[in-house]
């Protein structure tokens, strides 16, 4: 992680009115040093952006299966609490893109499910340790998102502003592993996700974290126009959950 990186962003927030709400790193703690020192320089570095949330991937050992990767997997999460308890970090989430991985096999993260999670917070309970969590990794693996939101809040601090849409008719058409996808990862109010519904159970449930957009690749100023429309979209679901 580049120390002058860090100096350059906090420079840039000291003259701004943006707040941090998560520092994140990505790829394989488990196999990577440079990713590995990194989750620390940046729960090092936390109290500099207002001691946000440090997040990324659980990390997986390389081919193994997530039952294989969770004793490697909590040695190092211990000790990444350890150093987030004593820096005074907010907490540790895990990103739960699965990167392609699967149960038996992977190259990037055994965080990928709600099996797996369990086994986690199984290993590990320590209230500091939770989920970064976004709908459109839901949609792709056809599970519930609002459905999980409802068994995980307790778990999940931090969302990405990210949904997903299916076309049903290229689905039946090209399955699940063709190298033609029927599926497209959109910003919130573009895709499957019903997210007044999602806005209301964390509403309801008294949630505090943030939703940050996470904008499509490509030139930041050719997604200005769609975040800009999803942002109202999210006020819009926000402003009905309080009313109801």
């Amino acid at each position: 992680m580049d120390e002058a990186v860090l100096d350059t962003a906090c420079t840039l927030l000291e003259t701004s009115s943006l707040s941090v709400t998560a520092l994140s790193v990505w790829g394989n703690p488990l196999e990577s040093d440079a990713v590995r020192s990194g989750w620390s320089t940046l729960i090092a570095s936390a109290h500099r952006f207002g001691s946000p949330f440090v997040t990324g991937f659980a990390g997986r050992l390389a081919g193994a299966s997530v039952e294989a990767s969770l004793e490697c997997w909590q040695d190092l999460f211990l000790h990444l609490l350890d150093e987030a308890h004593r820096a005074g970090v907010k907490g540790i989430l895990m990103e739960n893109c699965r990167m392609g991985d699967l149960w038996k096999r992977g190259a990037w993260n055994i965080a990928i499910n709600d099996a797996a999670w369990g086994l986690l917070f199984e290993r590990i309970g320590d209230e500091r340790l939770g989920l970064e969590w976004e709908p459109c990794h839901q949609v792709e693996a056809f599970v519930d998102p609002i459905a999980q939101l409802g068994r995980w809040k307790e778990r999940i601090h931090h969302i990405h502003g990210k949904d997903a849409r299916w076309d049903q008719g290229q689905l039946a058409q090209v399955g699940l592993y063709s190298p033609k996808k029927a599926i497209t990862a959109t910003l919130p109010g573009a895709g499957d996700t019903d997210w007044q519904e999602l806005l209301r159970l964390l509403v309801a449930s008294g949630w505090t974290g943030s939703i940050d957009l996470e904008v499509p690749k490509g030139p930041f100023s050719a997604s200005l126009p769609a975040a800009s429309v999803a942002l109202e979209h999210l006020k819009e679901c926000r402003n009905t959950a309080h009313r109801k």
